[in-house]
C-alpha cells in the first residue's frame, strides 16, 4: 500500500506556488484578493486557491527533496514513495473512484476519460491570511446622510462670533498692515556683519592633497612593454641600446587577458538540503559520471551529472539520460 505524502504536499503549497508529483501532474496556487459578496453581505479575505495541472509532470526535486529530509531517508527511497503514491492515484482514479485528498481537494473521470479536479473551497493556502474567515455584515438601513449633512450645518450656524472679539482682533491687525505698507523692506536688516572663515588650518592643504590626487589617479598610465618602449628610443636617437637591457626587456612577462570560457553541465536535481544532494552525486559517481555539487537560487543544491565545453555535447547527454531521469536539463554556467 502507497505511503500518504498528501501532508508534505499541504506543506510546501503554503511556501510554494506550484509542487509536483512526478509522473502525475502538479498542484498551483493562485492569488485571490479580499472580495465582497454584496447580495450575500459577505466579506472574504484573500486567499491563495489550489487547481490542478496534469501536463506538469517533470520531476524538480522539490517533492522529493522535502520527503527525504522530512522522513531522513535517502534519495532514492524517497522517489520510491512518490512513484507508488502517483501510481496509486492513477489506478484508483482510472477505476472510476473519486479520491479526495483532505484539504486540497477530489480528483474523478469525467465522460471523456478525463482526470478532472475540484478544489476544497475553504482551504486558504496564504500565510498572510492565517486565521482570517469570511464574515457576515448586514447592509445600513435607514440611513441618509443628506439629513445628517443638514442637522450638522444646522447646529453650526446658531454660534456666531462677538462684536468686541472682532474689534480685538482688527486692533491688533491693522496697525500691523500699517506698518509693512511704511516701512520699506531693507535686506540689510536681516543680514548679519559676520564673516565666514574657516578655523580649521589643515582644511585647504587637505583639499589641496584631495586634488592632485584625483588629477594623478586620472592620468593615464602607459601599458605597452618594456621592451617595445626601449626599441622606439633607440630607433629615435640612434643610441646602440646594451645587449643586456634588451635581454631584460624580452624576459619580462606579457600581460595577456584570458577571456572567461561557458560550460553547459546537465542538471540531475535541486536539493534543499546540501546533504542530499551530495548523496545524489555520490550514487552518480559509482555509476560512472562525472557528478558535482553546484550552489543554486534560494539556498537549493544543483546535482550535475557532467560538463561539456558546448552545447551540443551537453543536448547529446541530457538525451541519453533522459531515458532514466525525465527531468533533467542543461545549465550555462562559467
Amino acid at each position: 500500500m502507497a505511503r500518504d505524502i498528501s501532508v508534505y504536499l499541504r506543506e510546501l503549497l503554503f511556501r510554494h506556488d506550484c509542487v509536483i508529483i512526478p509522473g502525475f501532474g502538479a498542484f498551483i496556487g493562485n492569488y485571490i484578493p479580499a472580495r465582497i459578496d454584496r447580495s450575500e453581505g459577505l466579506f472574504y479575505p484573500p486567499a491563495r486557491k489550489i487547481t490542478f495541472n496534469r501536463h506538469l509532470t517533470g520531476n524538480d526535486g522539490l517533492l522529493i527533496g522535502h520527503i527525504s529530509s522530512q522522513q531522513a531517508i535517502g534519495y532514492g527511497e524517497a522517489r520510491d514513495i512518490v512513484s507508488n503514491y502517483a501510481e496509486t492515484l492513477r489506478q484508483n482514479i482510472n477505476a472510476g473512484t473519486a479520491v479526495t485528498l483532505e484539504h486540497l481537494g477530489t480528483f474523478s473521470l469525467n465522460r471523456e476519460g478525463t482526470i478532472i479536479f475540484e478544489p476544497d473551497r475553504g482551504a486558504n493556502y496564504l500565510l498572510s491570511s492565517y486565521g482570517l474567515t469570511s464574515y457576515h455584515r448586514p447592509p445600513v438601513s435607514d440611513f441618509d446622510i443628506r439629513k445628517r449633512v443638514l442637522e450638522i450645518n444646522h447646529g453650526r450656524t446658531g454660534a456666531q462670533p462677538s462684536v468686541r472679539r472682532l474689534l480685538t482682533r482688527a486692533a491688533v491687525i491693522i496697525p500691523l498692515l500699517v506698518a509693512l505698507t511704511l516701512v520699506p523692506f531693507n535686506e540689510r536688516i536681516f543680514k548679519g556683519k559676520l564673516e565666514e572663515s574657516n578655523m580649521n588650518p589643515l582644511a585647504t592643504a587637505e583639499l589641496e592633497f584631495n586634488r592632485s590626487q584625483i588629477i594623478a589617479d586620472s592620468t593615464p598610465v602607459q601599458t605597452e612593454p618594456v621592451a617595445e618602449a626601449v626599441t622606439e628610443q633607440a630607433e629615435e636617437t640612434a643610441v646602440t641600446v646594451p645587449e643586456e637591457t634588451t635581454a631584460a626587456a624580452d624576459n619580462m612577462p606579457m600581460t595577456r587577458v584570458t577571456p572567461r570560457q561557458y560550460r553547459y553541465v546537465v542538471i540531475i536535481g535541486s536539493f534543499k538540503t546540501e546533504s542530499n544532494a551530495g548523496v545524489m552525486a555520490q550514487t552518480l559517481r559509482n555509476k560512472g559520471f562525472d557528478a558535482e555539487v553546484i550552489g543554486g537560487p534560494d539556498g537549493f543544491s544543483r546535482v550535475s551529472a557532467a560538463s561539456f565545453a558546448t552545447l551540443g555535447e551537453a543536448e547529446a547527454s541530457l538525451n541519453n539520460l533522459k531515458t532514466s531521469y525525465t527531468g533533467a536539463w542543461i545549465h550555462k554556467t562559467r
